[in-house]
């Protein structure tokens, strides 16, 4: 039985945005989870709160990757395949879910600027990476 084309890039399109999200997964765990966590839990603790629930956000990144890897897709008509639609895939999505979610906490004053901007950078380095790698397995 032969694949439909449609079909192939469906598939690819959805490995390329799972392997996207386990690395985003995986460098806000070490970022955020391993090497922010005291900052994290005093910041929560401020509030009179304790962090939890991180695993929720576990999914949502597999969703950004899926969507990073789409919108690359939908730029290659206008842009062409490479690392440079690949990049504006990526700042796409950094300003969707980093930059301007953070950016809209900062004057509300709830967490430290710094746990804000090293979300946002950390956001920068997660979504290129990322994108750049579910790019490749999108172009196989």
């Amino acid at each position: 039985m032969k694949v439909k084309p449609a079909t192939r890039n469906i598939q690819k399109l959805i490995l390329g945005g799972l392997a996207a999200g386990l690395l985003i997964n995986a460098i806000e765990y070490l970022v955020h989870r391993v090497l922010l966590d005291p900052q994290w839990t005093a910041a929560f603790a401020a509030l009179g709160k304790t962090p939890k629930g991180w695993t929720s956000i576990i999914p949502s990144n597999f969703v950004v990757g899926i969507i990073g890897i789409w919108i690359y897709a939908k730029f290659l008509p206008n842009y062409g395949p490479g690392y440079k639609t690949a990049l504006r895939s990526a700042l796409t999505i950094w300003m969707v879910f980093w930059a301007i979610p953070m950016m809209a906490l900062q004057p509300l004053d709830i967490f430290p600027n710094f746990l804000l901007f090293a979300t946002i950078a950390v956001g920068l380095l997660d979504s290129i990476l990322a994108v750049l790698l579910g790019a490749w397995i999108y172009r196989r």
